[in-house]
């Protein structure tokens, strides 16, 4: 194994800054016994708004005295005294999980701003630590840059759909940000295909893909205002964009429903946003809505979404940067000119 150096590139957050800092001399600590030295490979991060907008989001709108939130793919290099080599291995191409199965708040903070990069070094950085509860092998013929859009927007979308909405057969469910999840939701057995899918996006373009992949409608924001003063109701609906707008054509959505308690429509938010939302207990308690927040996902779902690449049941559109240009795509994402998924490398080349 090659020597590990003692300091790394990094892309650094600074609280109060829009951009972050490069920084050549970041520290590479030691480890301790049960965390795993990755020398990075890939690192992601969405440049499809609204689809996963946490970053330009967490650097506007959140203090936040750490570096930049991020998951990816690493080839493993150096382990503590007690990682099991048997069950890690030198040398293959994992994908990383952006929190371990034992994240919890700390000094009174949320238990996500304690996961990697939300509390613990993250990685936009030639090197990553991590515990084994984080990786997952990437199966033969899934390219690196396609194993780290798993691990954030397919393992974020799969999650959503399976386990906080657990959409059931001949649910109508509705969506709000269309791009990877819904190319997703569409392509692959997460939805029955009995379910009847609807779609809301503010881009002619992504309700024109919405249909073309098999959404009953695709609305724009006017266009379901109306519907849903209208009576337009469903049994489900999945935000990639939770903003107050978004968040209010769901609960009109779903509150005219019938309710069979205590089967309950649901809210499901994934998307990030700086906007407090605003709901009234009454209206939860008398319609039955239930409104969970869904991030990410464990191991199993990673392998999942893993799995259904290298199958070819699903594809990403892809491409990649330099970590030095980190700032030069978050500007892109805050723009949204950029269509499809980016990886910044620490390398000119994957």
């Amino acid at each position: 194994m090659t020597t590990i150096p003692t300091t790394m590139l990094t892309a650094v957050y600074q609280p109060g800054s829009p951009s972050l800092v490069l920084d050549k001399y970041y520290p590479v600590r030691e480890l301790r016994d049960n965390e795993i030295l990755i020398k990075k490979h890939t690192t992601d991060f969405s440049v499809l708004p609204p689809v996963c907008h946490s970053d330009v989001t967490l650097l506007s709108g959140v203090s936040l005295d750490t570096r930049k939130y991020a998951r990816g793919v690493a080839r493993e290099q150096k382990l503590g005294a007690k990682v099991d080599s048997r069950t890690v291995q030198i040398g293959k191409l994992y994908s990383i999980i952006g929190a371990d199965s034992c994240v919890h708040g700390v000094n009174g903070g949320a238990a996500l701003f304690n996961a990697l990069g939300l509390g613990r070094d993250g990685g936009y950085a030639e090197y990553i630590i991590v515990t084994a509860d984080t990786l997952v092998p990437v199966p033969d013929g899934v390219p690196p840059a396609v194993a780290a859009i798993a691990s954030d927007a397919g393992v974020t979308a799969y999650h959503a759909v399976q386990r906080s909405a657990q959409v059931k057969k001949g649910e109508k469910v509705l969506i709000f940000g269309i791009g990877a999840p819904i190319r997703r939701a569409f392509r692959c057995n997460w939805y029955d295909y009995s379910s009847v899918l609807y779609a809301c996006d503010v881009k002619p373009e992504a309700r024109k893909l919405a249909l073309e992949l098999g959404a009953t409608e695709a609305f724009d924001l006017i266009e379901l205002t109306n519907k849903t003063t209208a009576g337009f109701t469903v049994d489900t609906t999945i935000n990639f964009v939770s903003n107050n707008q978004t968040f209010n054509l769901s609960m009109s959505a779903l509150k005219r429903n019938d309710v069979n308690f205590p089967s309950k429509p649901k809210c499901v938010m994934v998307g990030v946003s700086a906007e407090n939302l605003v709901f009234s207990t009454l209206d939860i308690i008398t319609t039955g809505v239930q409104i969970l927040g869904s991030t990410a996902g464990d191991q199993n779902d990673l392998a999942a979404v893993l799995d259904l690449f290298a199958k070819g049941s699903i594809r990403a559109h892809v491409h990649s940067e330099p970590l030095e240009n980190v700032n030069k795509v978050l500007d892109e994402l805050r723009a949204s000119t950029y269509t499809g998924r980016k990886v910044v490398i620490p390398h000119p080349k994957v």
